[in-house]
């Protein structure tokens, strides 16, 4: 379940009174198991990669066909590829924009760019989760057609908002960060800033798993670093009440809904200075250079001795939250935009 899965299923929970029909391609248990819904259909096109694609698009295709979809609305790139060949035209397609297609899509693979743009018709609507999201896409892909910006939510449960417990410097300041263990999380870099904080009595616990976990953790022993990584966490909210700090270092996003998370559970934000951090905060957090991990490093020193500069964005932070991304926003712009598109 990754952020986009997680956005559909909380999205199908706003809207009980519609009926849903999921299709996805790979089969995964934690979709199936997740996606237990009233009023939500699950099929599985059994994708096998780029090969299947024709074939995987001939099955959406049977399965628009049978239900007679009001509209059809794609999520993540190589879904949105096999449905545009999939949905006739008679069929309003609108497709979501969760990364910078620029990074994940298209740098990684030359031909990516070439079938988006292919596939890609004016009829068509896009939605991105940001400005930011929007704009490179649209630096890469000239598209004449109705775009969108809907940023992500969060459920109510989050917004609880849960003062910090540090109370001295005497005391560790305990740093979470959660994310999958991949390049883009860029955690050797922040492994680099906590190599220059060693006895300095802060802390840092990641939740998350992936393929640099072997890497990462071997740095972590070879340095004796006060790293500790946690492995997979199915709910994030618990979590941040018993920590001092979040801290991501992303090379980029095209939210950071973890992020998000945090500043919404009146946690102290320290995080990459990329745009879309940016955007998504409106400022309200600490940020840090990507090119300089002893800057970086001293940066979060300094937070760590100053309680008073620590918090001084958390409750105008959880306050943005609270107004920019709860749930019945979410619902009111996506319906907005749903209606628009079916009249």
């Amino acid at each position: 379940m990754g952020g986009a899965e997680l956005l559909l299923n909380n999205t199908l929970k706003l809207l009980p009174d519609h009926q849903h029909i999921v299709v996805y391609l790979f089969p995964k248990a934690d979709i199936e198991s997740n996606f237990e819904l009233p009023n939500t259909e699950l099929i599985c096109l059994q994708h096998k990669g780029w090969r299947s694609l024709f074939s995987s698009a001939r099955k959406l295709k049977k399965i628009i066909k049978k239900r007679k979809p009001l509209l059809v609305h794609s999520h993540l790139f190589y879904a949105t590829i096999c449905s545009r060949l999939a949905v006739p035209s008679s069929v309003p397609l609108i497709s979501t924009l969760h990364s910078l297609y620029s990074m994940d899509a298209f740098q990684k693979n030359k031909k990516a760019l070439w079938a988006e743009k292919l596939t890609l018709k004016k009829r068509h609507k896009l939605i991105g989760v940001s400005k930011y999201v929007l704009e490179d896409y649209l630096k890469l892909v000239p598209f004449r057609g109705e775009k969108f910006v809907l940023n992500n939510f969060l459920p109510g449960s989050f917004f609880e908002f849960n003062q910090p417990k540090l109370s001295s410097i005497q005391r560790d300041l305990r740093c979470v960060a959660i994310g999958n263990l991949k390049e883009v999380k860029n955690y050797d870099y922040l492994l680099g800033i906590f190599l220059n904080l060693k006895n300095k009595g802060i802390t840092l616990d990641i939740y998350g798993e992936g393929t640099h976990k072997k890497a990462l953790q071997g740095k972590i022993d070879k340095y004796d670093l006060p790293v500790t990584l946690r492995g997979i966490i199915r709910e994030t909210k618990p979590l941040f009440k018993n920590y001092d700090l979040f801290i991501q270092a992303s090379l980029h996003e095209g939210f950071g809904l973890s992020v998000i998370e945090a500043m919404a559970s009146g946690l102290p934000i320290f995080i990459s200075d990329i745009p879309v951090f940016h955007e998504i905060t409106n400022d309200f957090a600490h940020f840090f250079p990507l090119n300089d991990s002893l800057k970086a490093a001293m940066l979060l020193g300094d937070l760590k001795e100053s309680k008073k500069e620590r918090e001084q964005h958390i409750e105008e932070g959880y306050r943005y939250c609270l107004r920019m991304y709860n749930a019945k926003t979410y619902k009111n712009k996506l319906i907005e935009i749903y209606d628009h598109i079916l009249s």
